[in-house]
């Protein structure tokens, strides 16, 4: 399924989202990135409807989401919070089903999704009893069962130990190739580059770039995004980029 993000424009106290406009396409990453208060998570909530835009517009395939009722929305775009609530006394299994109350057909089964995420063994745990780095995979298969053509996932990688974030990549990298259109708010300047196709970046509520990640991710924009001088690491590995002020032997 096709977002788009037309002039959107929001406005509460001091701080503004001016004139956003990009778009995300079916079988793609779009990682959002910019300094903490810059308005990523902001722009999401926008992108799902959490949020009513001061004007502008979100579109997904051509259809304005000011004119669908929540239950529509759900089956076009499923959401992965940055922080995961704790239901009472419900399984992960539970968590899981409740999320396809809008889902149109049968698959995929809750047990495929949780095989997917590798939390299987979790299927009868009472989710408040599991780790925070279970819980984010948990809310992820969640997602995943919901089965629209669109995820929203906000810092999907934040707090995990490295075998879970390893995981989350893996994850989102499936989902690309199922055809999923990913939009992920990303703060790792390395991950932005290593997983999405293309990036959006913010600066106090402004785009500093959008585009393809080979064209955004630029040395100059980087520094305009996040009031830092980067380097580019030579053969750094995962590591494309650094602050200048870090030396190559740290």
């Amino acid at each position: 399924m096709l977002l788009e993000a037309r002039n959107l424009v929001f406005r509460r106290g001091r701080f503004s989202l001016e004139y956003i406009s990009f778009t995300a396409q079916p079988g793609t990453i779009t990682g959002i990135g910019g300094r903490n208060g810059s308005g990523k998570s902001t722009l999401l909530r926008l992108l799902y409807g959490f949020y009513k835009p001061e004007s502008g517009d979100v579109l997904v395939e051509g259809r304005n989401i000011r004119t669908m009722s929540p239950r529509e929305i759900s089956r076009r775009i499923s959401v992965v919070n940055q922080e995961v609530s704790e239901p009472f006394n419900f399984t992960v299994s539970e968590v899981v089903s409740i999320s396809g109350y809008s889902r149109e057909n049968g698959k995929p089964a809750v047990s495929d999704v949780l095989s997917m995420c590798g939390i299987e063994h979790l299927e009868h745990r009472p989710f408040n009893e599991i780790s925070g780095g279970e819980r984010r995979l948990s809310i992820i298969a969640a997602a995943i069962y919901q089965d629209s053509g669109i995820m929203l996932m906000d810092e999907p990688t934040a707090f995990l130990d490295v075998d879970k974030e390893l995981r989350v990549i893996g994850i989102v990298r499936k989902l690309r190739e199922q055809g999923r259109n990913i939009v992920l708010v990303l703060h790792d300047v390395n991950l932005l580059y290593r997983i999405c196709d293309n990036v959006v970046l913010l600066n106090n509520g402004r785009i500093v770039a959008a585009g393809k990640k080979e064209d955004v991710m630029t040395l100059d924009n980087l520094r305009k995004t996040y009031s830092v001088e980067f380097r580019e690491v030579a053969d750094g590995g995962p590591y494309r980029f650094a602050p200048a002020s870090i030396s190559e032997s740290g």
